[in-house]
């Protein structure tokens, strides 16, 4: 096929992934850094869909088996997360009368990694080591890891027929796990054994994602030290190092940032994707740490070996640890691990069955997604919600106008016979749209359509009575043909196959959000480049479309960026999660109950909403006009 012949918006050929090489950050000044640095923490907890109720569960945990080995104490614990949810973990402490600091060890992706030993890496060995050299540690199993803590899956969530349903939910193992994390610390500091005010974390692999990740979030952590993950160009493979939305912007190196000036050492090695850590990522936290005159705080240590945390890398870790949570004045660079044998897999399980044996514990991702929609009905901070739906306007300046019909041939009231080819500079984007202008003092319609390019075509060229009417009344119409509403069938199959992908909607915005972009880019060309003033200008949406196009209303009436709204809603149930997924897949959008957090950002904004039972006519706007009976394009553009 001709280059000539493919679409030419360059977003339909975009795909970025986990391999993509991401710049480093440009850090700034402190001060840039730090502005920026409360935008990139309130992303990260958006994505991992933790809400103040999650974090206000209180976490209730359970000594179930406590034995000595060598010296030390080991106790099997079991901790509710949440409803249902429970964490799998050993706690290795010295015998001391006063509280000691204690060490997280979340592990990478190896089965039964928390209980055994293998060659390049050793959870218990790490744990029992920690305690040996005067501190307690934590090590606790990932989702679906080991042998007493298989509740639920752990690829699930990005993957299956749950797909979007928990996407819109922002429900992951990726947040799951992060949560799980909080609420780890949240019991330990509970300990009296423990000294909450000193609490280190260090994971490899997979545990070092959740330890760089659970340190940005939470600053009770004082001290990391990620092993072999960091990296320019891997951002982690997995489901639970990925939720929707993380990387549209943001890469593992912006999130780490948030762990300055705190310690941190990381370790990296030849044979994995951390090949380049001592000259890239080392340098560029190197320079952030710089910003806060810290650099005593980053250290790290490189071998020539293959993806591992293995004995020379913990004792260069034991060492870190003590330095910065027991003896300030330990200069050493190493702690040679003991020799002493660590606890046998068996004792180190909590139960001798996969799901604990607890009333209530959850069994099935259907359980999950009741009980985590359950703690996310209360509507979002409006500051989160504006965030998260990230629709402003584009910046004048950025508004890119590839091609239109001159100013001065403009004035016709022939639909089809005005064009403007336009998009955004920043996105190398491309819509269409047709228009007639509006005689003066009238408002004008943006008419937002469910259809492919044939319809639009027709439409456009034979508009309907009604609206040929609104024409011939002086009004102003604008009618888009926006992003993938036409696509040949190779290309079709191509947005289809990466749409597809478990890790999509980590780095790449879905369908609807970019249609939902095009909306808002649309109201900024009616602006600058036809002349129409917000206060003039009402979104119209017909069946299909009028739930993605209700979310951009509401982003944008926030900020008086347009007047009125009109939409027909047939069909749709608003508290049905698989209704959103079909008309209005926004990631996340639903985490806060989602109409419950679109009405208040909505504000005073007003509209007519057609087609909407009796009983969730309270769910919109107060804004909103419902109406019970069902209106076409043509009979809701006619309304006044």
């Amino acid at each position: 096929m001709a280059d000539t012949s493919l679409p030419r918006d360059s977003r339909l050929y975009r795909y970025r992934h986990i391999d993509n090489v991401v710049p480093l950050p440009n850090w700034g000044t402190l001060a840039q850094w730090k502005r920026r640095r409360t935008d990139i923490r309130r992303h990260l907890k958006l994505s991992a869909g933790l809400t103040e109720d999650t974090m206000r569960f209180r976490p209730k945990g359970r000594v179930v088996k406590r034995f000595r080995h060598e010296g030390i104490i080991v106790e099997n614990i079991r901790i509710e997360t949440l409803p249902g949810l429970f964490v799998m973990g050993n706690l290795y402490r010295p015998q001391s009368k006063k509280p000691v600091p204690v060490v997280l060890h979340p592990h990478g992706h190896s089965m039964n990694a928390r209980t055994n030993v293998f060659d390049l890496f050793s959870t218990p060995h790490r744990g029992f080591n920690t305690a040996l050299n005067g501190m307690a540690a934590f090590t606790w199993s990932m989702i679906a890891y080991e042998k007493d803590a298989m509740q639920i899956p752990h690829r699930a969530y990005l993957t299956g027929p749950e797909k979007e349903v928990c996407n819109l939910l922002g429900l992951s193992t990726f947040g799951l796990q992060l949560h799980n994390g909080t609420k780890v610390i949240d019991y330990l500091c509970g300990r009296k054994e423990i000294d909450a005010r000193r609490v280190g974390c260090t994971g490899e692999s997979g545990g070092a994602t959740q330890t760089y990740y659970l340190a940005a979030l939470d600053d009770r952590i004082k001290v990391t030290a990620p092993a072999v993950m960091l990296s320019g160009h891997f951002q982690g493979g997995c489901v639970c190092e990925n939720a929707p939305n993380l990387h549209l912007e943001y890469s593992t190196l912006d999130y780490a940032g948030l762990i300055a000036p705190r310690p941190m050492f990381l370790t990296g090695c030849t044979g994995d994707w951390t090949h380049h850590m001592k000259d890239r990522e080392l340098e560029s936290m190197r320079a952030l740490y710089r910003l806060y005159d810290r650099e005593d705080a980053l250290d790290g240590f490189y071998q020539d070996e293959r993806h591992n945390y293995n004995r020379a890398s913990r004792e260069h870790v034991y060492a870190w640890m003590k330095r910065w949570l027991l003896d300030p004045s330990f200069t050493h660079r190493r702690v040679p691990e003991s020799k002493l044998p660590v606890p046998e897999s068996e004792q180190l399980l909590v139960h001798d069955t996969p799901v604990p044996p607890v009333k209530g514990a959850i069994r099935s991702t259907r359980s999950l997604i009741r009980m985590w929609s359950d703690f996310h009905q209360r509507a979002e901070p409006v500051e989160d919600m504006r965030a998260l739906l990230d629709l402003d306007l584009p910046a004048r300046s950025d508004l890119l106008v590839r091609n239109r019909t001159p100013r001065r041939a403009s004035r016709g009231k022939r639909l089809k016979d005005n064009m403007v080819d336009y998009g955004r500079f920043s996105e190398d984007s491309r819509i269409k749209c047709r228009f007639v202008l509006p005689d003066g003092g009238k408002p004008t319609d943006l008419i937002v359509g469910n259809w492919a390019e044939s319809k639009w075509e027709r439409f456009v060229s034979h508009p309907p009575v009604g609206v040929q009417k609104r024409i011939d009344a002086g009004h102003g119409l604008i009618v888009p043909l926006l992003f993938a509403q036409s696509l040949p069938e190779d290309v079709r199959d191509y947005r289809e196959t990466v749409e597809s992908s478990y890790v999509f909607t980590s780095f790449n915005p879905t369908r609807h959000a970019v249609q939902a972009s095009d909306i808002a880019t649309t109201v900024r060309l009616a602006e600058v480049e036809l002349g129409v003033r917000p206060t003039d200008l009402r979104i119209v949406a017909e069946r299909g479309m009028a739930l993605l196009s209700l979310i951009v209303w509401a982003a944008l009436s926030d900020g008086k960026q347009v007047d009125g709204f009109a939409g027909d809603f047939t069909g749709i149930d608003f508290e049905n999660p698989n209704h959103w997924k079909r008309q209005a897949y926004l990631p996340l959008v639903l985490r806060g109950g989602g109409l419950p957090s679109l009405a208040r950002l909505a504000g005073r904004g007003k509209g007519v909403a057609s087609g909407v039972s009796r009983h969730q006519r309270d769910l919109l706007p107060k804004g909103i006009c419902a109406r019970q009976k069902s209106m076409s394009l043509d009979e809701l553009v006619s309304l006044e």
